[in-house]
């Protein structure tokens, strides 16, 4: 298939890369409104917690006033005991809140994650052709993790701050309209430098969040090309390269932490101004008898302030964790805005296994993966009936694989159709279009699970006697019962403890398990040896029986008895026939064989004359094939 060099979805300029950061926010807050039950039930918590705090300081006037001031021991003791039960009560509603904020926040945290994953999994090969898997990882993980950060502390604490601010300036306003003032005077510059710290402290932790995603790119490449990187010996190389991506993401957080740690020190000290001027100016207003100002009024407004400095303090961790949840939810929203260019239709047509026949035709079809990028398919037309074999061949480049990926709609045509059973496939249901197409793929990847699993990956409901056909038909049988744990046996992260052949044979199964209509064979022998290849090639002639089959491949042993050969170039079919016809005709296709083929074919046929590749007798006697090779080499054929 060709590629060409495109942008990433996931670094070029988003839709969300227009929001205002308030935008982005109030698109946050939305995921509350499935939760308006809990929101209600934390909010009551913190109102009632705040309430709970601002009467206590006002029962300490009293307290001094009335009785210090009347040495009245009874007022006192009952005071303390009101003090203890309304600790009591605000511990209780502390927790509610607490509880149900937590709660609200992993619920948050979980349907963000599910909508990305969703997301990715709807979207098409072009986009995973683009996106990077550390980059995906990186939002889906970190980024939702700050998220839940702020759903967690940044927005219930910030809800108590503001209300405790408004029930405090409320009480100390209109206590004492002139103490109040005094108390307030340090907090408009704090209020000032809350401001500035927020417009500066955004960008840099995006770009925290952005070199961390480098990082997390790197790391996945490097685990997943760990053999090359050592064939080549750049061991070394890889570990300067990521030492230097670390050096980045080092300064980058330490420039964010510096412009953080210097919002700590400088609240602090506004807020110590606030209970000074208090202590200051109320003991001379109380000296001069002025403004009813009072030794327990100081002491209220002293507790008051002292009630403040801590959440006044903690302002600056909440912009720092509505910052970070803002800077995280664009590049989240980033993913979710990203366009799903293959989707269904609303009537989409559901494919009945029944009425399916696996009719496929291709007409004056072209393709680009972008409206920038050059046409990968230019005016394709062909067709094949049910049970016909199609063999497409060309070379590197020439579109094989986008011919193949258009059948069960991985991409959308650009111009012209593809057509199963006279039926558009855009047309049709992707989920049922699909479970009617079984594909082995040149690299098959098989997950970290047991054989027995992966087989029935495409049918988890498989019975035990089904799979043990499949297996058999794709020649896998025999090397799965060697294994101590048989079908149990773990197969490892993408396979790595089988063999090419033997992952290629259990793809086979699982691409047989499914019983599809049309069969789509990538390159599937193109990695292994030549007896490997023979027992492929036997299982893929069994399953091939019956079914509409497209054959993507370099190997001539695949495609000498097709129905039909496409011939590739830059796109276009410049020839089409079977194998016969098309070597008489010359051109490309005899090019291609006397280049990359027919030495292979050759050594085939001597590995079968030598018993290199054994093959039963019944099969020599009834394959037509193997008669023809066996005449072709030695002149005769002896059973």
């Amino acid at each position: 298939m060709a590629t060409a060099a495109k942008e990433s979805p996931l670094d070029a300029p988003a839709k969300s890369a227009n929001y205002s950061p308030f935008r982005i926010w109030r698109r946050l807050m939305r995921y509350l409104l499935k939760y308006r039950l809990w929101v209600f039930t934390a909010l009551v918590g913190i109102v009632g917690t705040n309430i709970l705090a601002v009467t206590v300081p006002y029962i300490l006037r009293d307290v001094v006033d009335i009785g210090i001031a009347n040495q009245d021991s009874a007022y006192m003791l009952n005071a303390g005991l009101l003090v203890i039960g309304l600790g009591v009560l605000r511990g209780m509603t502390a927790f509610f809140g607490r509880f149900f904020g937590e709660r609200l926040a992993h619920c948050i945290s979980y349907d963000i994650r599910n909508q990305i994953y969703d997301k990715v999994q709807s979207q098409s090969f072009t986009y995973h052709d683009k996106a990077q898997v550390g980059t995906i990882i990186t939002r889906a993980i970190s980024d939702v993790n700050e998220i839940q950060r702020y759903f967690s502390y940044g927005l219930m604490d910030g809800l108590n701050v503001i209300l405790l601010l408004t029930g405090v300036v409320t009480i100390m306003l209109a206590t004492s309209p002139l103490l109040a003032l005094i108390a307030f005077a340090p907090l408009i510059p704090l209020a000032m430098y809350s401001q500035r710290f927020v417009k500066s402290v955004h960008p840099r932790w995006k770009k925290v969040m952005d070199r961390m995603q480098v990082l997390s790119n790197h790391i996945q490449e490097n685990a997943l090309g760990a053999e090359v990187v050592r064939v080549f010996a750049r061991e070394q190389h890889e570990i300067e390269r990521f030492h230097k991506e670390n050096q980045n993401l080092y300064n980058e957080q330490l420039d964010f932490i510096t412009q953080w740690i210097t919002y700590l020190p400088a609240s602090a000290l506004l807020a110590a101004m606030s209970t000074a001027l208090v202590l200051l100016f109320g003991g001379i207003l109380e000296q001069q008898g002025m403004a009813n100002i009072s030794i327990g009024l100081i002491v209220t407004f002293n507790a008051y302030v002292l009630l403040l400095a801590q959440p006044l303090r903690f302002v600056g961790f909440v912009i720092l964790l509505t910052t970070q949840a803002v800077a995280s939810g664009e590049r989240i929203f980033e993913v979710l805005d990203e366009d799903e260019r293959v989707v269904n239709k609303r009537d989409a047509i559901k494919a009945d296994f029944a009425d399916f026949k696996g009719h496929v035709r291709f007409e004056n079809v072209s393709t680009r993966y972008s409206e920038q990028s050059p046409a990968v398919l230019k005016d394709i037309t062909l067709e094949a009936p049910p049970g016909d074999v199609v063999a497409v061949i060309g070379l590197t480049g020439s579109g094989k694989t986008t011919i193949a990926n258009l059948i069960p709609r991985f991409y959308d045509v650009t111009e012209g159709s593809v057509s199963i059973d006279g039926i558009d496939v855009r047309d049709y249901d992707l989920h049922s279009l699909r479970s009617q197409i079984g594909i082995v793929m040149q690299q098959s990847l098989l997950f970290s699970a047991t054989i027995e699993e992966n087989i029935a990956y495409g049918k988890p409901e498989a019975t035990q006697e089904e799979i043990l056909a499949v297996a058999k038909s794709a020649n896998a049988h025999g090397f799965i019962t060697e294994f101590p744990d048989g079908y149990d046996t773990m197969v490892g992260e993408r396979g790595v403890t089988l063999s090419g052949g033997q992952k290629q044979r259990i793809a086979i199964a699982r691409a047989l398990l499914v019983d599809p209509r049309i069969l789509i064979l990538d390159d599937a022998t193109s990695s292994v040896d030549t007896q490997t290849e023979h027992l492929i090639q036997q299982a893929l002639e069994r399953i091939m029986q019956g079914r509409t089959t497209f054959v993507i491949a370099q190997r001539m042993s695949t495609i000498l008895n097709a129905d039909q050969i496409i011939v590739l170039r830059d796109g276009e079919i410049i020839q089409q026939g079977t194998h016969e016809t098309l070597l008489e005709d010359g051109g490309l296709y005899e090019d291609i064989y006397k280049l990359q083929l027919e030495e292979q074919e050759r050594a085939r046929r001597e590995a079968i004359i030598a018993g290199i590749i054994k093959i039963p007798l019944e099969e020599r006697r009834s394959t037509q094939q193997f008669r023809k090779l066996i005449e072709r080499l030695t002149g005769k054929y002896t059973p």
